[in-house]
């Protein structure tokens, strides 16, 4: 009988303790935060335009995600730019060494030589000058379920596009396990409207969820893909408005 007992008692407790695993986990994979937040990522190497809009980015308390690509050719005074923009409080991330189509690139190279080409030799340069590297972007946003497994190797979670059929997907609750994350454009060529951009941004409100959004370059209205300095400032007005934090992907990443 106190055999019975025993096995009982370390029954239930696993039981319990499944309970509560399992619940833990519901939570991180619906996405269920305290409050909404913003994750503003910007794509490629624009380092002295990134730099020179700091200011700005600092007055409308914005931290943002900058996905880096092509480090290798960067010389001492925009690593040094990178340098200061981590320490404004925003996370630095990787966009690979030139830029590919990944999709593409796999199939004509094969895995092994395109992780070598496109992630170790930038990566391994941006870690030995110091910069801690644990997101990746894909450039294009184009991906495929062999690349996601491979990129999930070296990173903590990888990053896409939404498009205009389903920009709902640019909302983290719609990313299972906070791994592979898809963010809206919101360049000014995007297809993503002002007020399409709010009712994401009153989705995280109302759900606690946290909005991912995707720019290029700031204010250069010469080039395709920037986003303005209104435009930034309506997001940060409209965050403001919702009680949004902005927050880098390091913050949401599990």
């Amino acid at each position: 009988m106190q055999k019975c007992r025993k096995l009982c008692t370390a029954i239930s407790l696993c039981f319990f303790i499944t309970v509560i695993v399992c619940g833990c986990r519901k939570d991180s994979i619906e996405g269920k935060l305290e409050a909404g937040q913003v994750a503003l990522t910007f794509d490629d190497n624009s380092i002295d335009n990134w730099f020179s809009y700091l200011p700005l980015l600092d007055s409308l308390d914005i931290k943002a995600t900058f996905y880096v690509s092509a480090y290798h050719g960067f010389n001492k005074m925009q690593k040094n730019k990178l340098h200061t923009i981590a320490l404004h409080g925003h996370e630095i991330a990787y966009h690979t060494s030139t830029h590919p189509n990944m999709v593409n690139a796999v199939e004509k190279k094969g895995l092994a030589k395109l992780m070598a080409e496109e992630i170790d030799t930038d990566l391994n340069l941006m870690r030995k000058d110091g910069f801690t590297i644990t997101n990746f972007a894909f450039p294009f946003g184009r991906h495929n379920q062999t690349l996601d497994i491979a990129m999930l190797r070296y990173f903590k979670s990888i990053r896409a596009v939404s498009n205009k059929q389903n920009y709902s997907k640019s909302l983290v609750k719609n990313s299972g396990e906070r791994q592979l994350f898809y963010g809206a454009d919101i360049d000014a060529c995007s297809r993503l409207t002002e007020d399409a951009m709010i009712g994401l941004m009153g989705q995280a409100q109302t759900y606690h969820d946290c909005l991912v959004l995707v720019a290029h370059k700031i204010n250069t209205p010469d080039y395709k893909f920037q986003v303005t300095a209104d435009r930034l400032k309506r997001l940060a007005s409209e965050a403001k408005k919702r009680n949004l934090r902005f927050i880098t992907i390091r913050d949401i990443a599990l």
